[in-house]
């Protein structure tokens, strides 16, 4: 079964992390939802916290000479969050390959509705030429432990 955003998978398996938020009135829109790109802003979040508490020191792949960028973002909406709710953003490591690797998130309403489901891809870079480089093992070992 394919995996990712329109998959079955996202609903399917447990997310292993999960960071609450609440959501602020410079998020929303007119319609007193919130603007559908600030979801990217979420995942961001959830990525950085999730990172962090896996061990995984940004600061430490600079010093290496190494750095990741998003190749990839999807973002799949199911129902509105709107000022001052609460919500969960919950990250899984999904796909790992040689150079890139994928997070899975979901976004939940402090009562549990899915508000919605997103994936990033991160590809590691070289520094300073900016390209495309092997995962390094170390980080490597540590998403396979999470995934």
């Amino acid at each position: 079964m394919p995996s990712g955003i329109g998959s079955d998978r996202m609903a399917e398996g447990a997310f292993p992390f999960a960071i609450r938020q609440r959501v602020r009135f410079a998020e929303t829109d007119l319609q007193g939802v919130v603007y559908y790109a600030n979801y990217l802003v979420y995942a961001e979040v959830g990525r950085i916290a999730y990172l962090r508490h896996l061990g995984i020191d940004y600061q430490d792949l600079v010093r290496r000479e190494l750095d990741f960028t998003i190749g990839e973002a999807t973002v799949r909406y199911h129902s509105a969050l709107r000022f001052d709710d609460e919500f969960d953003i919950r990250v899984r490591v999904g796909a790992l390959r040689r150079v890139s690797w994928t997070f899975e998130y979901t976004v939940e309403r402090a009562d549990g509705l899915r508000c919605a489901d997103m994936s990033t891809v991160q590809v590691i870079l070289s520094r300073p030429a900016f390209k495309a480089a092997r995962i390094p093992e170390d980080l490597l070992e540590t998403l396979r432990a999470a995934s």
